[in-house]
């Protein structure tokens, strides 16, 4: 489970500390102001993992990259309005406490496309659909009718 000198987090508790003394299911954490607080250990977590799962960071390997140009064609073809559309939601999500956000230009093309696809209720597998030659509807179409739904809404 964990050690002392591991950095946990108790997240409700927005708490970050290295354990310094473990008494059964007892942790005790030092935060870095040097106050010492206690916690059962099922409400921790490591925060490695805790930053890992929520800080939206990107994989470097080839795999995770296969499909980049194809999500930045579509970016780079999208309406400034739906590009607003999903900057807008970007700012406006729920920030999770002790994770420092992304701001909208350093996102990825797909976590933009993620974005724009949540806040649209379209699937990221339409917008690619929609992008290419012959697609049904075609992209422009698709924007358009989302933009009028959008206006709507």
């Amino acid at each position: 489970m964990f050690n002392v000198g591991d950095v946990v987090r108790n997240v409700a508790a927005n708490i970050v500390g290295r354990i310094v003394e473990i008494d059964g299911d007892t942790f005790y954490i030092e935060q870095e102001n040097g106050v010492e607080v206690d916690f059962q250990a099922s409400t921790l977590v490591l925060e490695s993992a805790f930053q890992a799962k929520h800080s939206g960071v990107v994989q470097e390997d080839a795999e995770s990259h296969a499909y980049d140009d194809v999500y930045q064609s579509v970016i780079d073809s999208l309406y400034p309005a739906i590009l607003e559309i999903g900057q807008l939601a970007h700012a406006s999500t729920p920030r999770v406490p002790g994770v420092k956000p992304k701001p909208w230009d350093v996102l990825t093309s797909l976590q933009k496309l993620n974005v724009i696809s949540d806040v649209t209720d379209t699937p990221v597998k339409t917008w690619i659909d929609a992008s290419k030659p012959g697609g049904k509807p075609s992209l422009p179409k698709l924007q358009l009718s989302l933009l009028e739904a959008h206006q709507k809404g």
